[in-house]
């Protein structure tokens, strides 16, 4: 990878400069609603910790290569030891109609103590008939049944797609904006990839496609970069030997 696309991906993605006192605010609160988890790390006491990535193929590894959950858990790892349990669940072309159907199977019977719910991209696909109103719903049960197990629900927008159709993608923006909303209604922690993401792809767009699979998946190397991502807001890091090849 160039020097200019790491200084740039980190700049825009990873370290983001716009908005910096409110992006330093946004990270306290994540780690404030985690401080059970993030403490429960620390003290490495009693049972495992179980972190679940519940969602569709964003979730689900399904290409060669490291994948952003993968990362998580490296990253924890380094800095905590083994001190957690990581489970995927993540199911490629699933919308959240599907995730709270295979909810007892793939997410009860784990009992997780912590879950990264990322959904909604094929929600927004129209073929798929889910309405904004519904897509809301549905986000608003899997909050309640996982809140109602004790589990603590990080919301997770997506990656800036690269869609042709312009339907397809305001759509696309459209429930990535409920995902916030519902986050802001529940109280739940949320990392917004999508608010640094699609400022890069804007800008530097041959940049972006080198971190994509297609226009609705990415690559092992972002993958790398969404993980990223979301360990600093977590205050995770990588030990020598075991970051990402940037």
């Amino acid at each position: 990878m160039s020097k200019a696309l790491s200084t740039d991906f980190k700049r825009f993605l990873v370290f983001p400069r716009r908005n910096r006192k409110k992006e330093k605010a946004t990270m306290k609160n994540i780690r404030q609603y985690l401080s059970p988890i993030l403490t429960a790390f620390e003290k490495n006491e009693h049972e495992k910790v179980r972190i679940l990535g519940f969602g569709s193929s964003n979730t689900e590894h399904f290409l060669p290569g490291m994948h952003w959950f993968e990362w998580l858990d490296l990253a924890i790892r380094c800095r905590y030891g083994r001190v957690h349990t990581s489970i995927n669940t993540g199911v490629g072309g699933d919308t959240t109609d599907d995730l709270l159907r295979r909810f007892e199977t793939d997410a009860a019977r784990y009992r997780p103590h912590l879950v990264f719910l990322t959904i909604g991209g094929n929600d927004s696909n129209p073929d798929r008939m889910v309405t904004p109103e519904r897509y809301r719903e549905n986000l608003r049960k899997l909050y309640g049944l996982f809140s109602a197990m004790g589990t603590l629900v990080v919301f997770q927008t997506y990656y800036a797609m690269a869609h042709s159709e312009a339907e397809r993608l305001k759509r696309f923006h459209l429930f990535m904006n409920i995902v916030r909303e519902i986050a802001e209604e529940t109280g739940a922690a949320l990392i917004d990839h999508l608010k640094h993401w699609e400022p890069f792809r804007l800008r530097y767009p041959e940049k972006h496609e080198e971190l994509m699979h297609d226009v609705a998946h990415l690559n092992a190397r972002g993958n790398s970069v969404f993980a990223a991502g979301i360990c600093r807001r977590l205050g995770l890091g990588f030990a020598r030997g075991f970051a990402p090849e940037w």
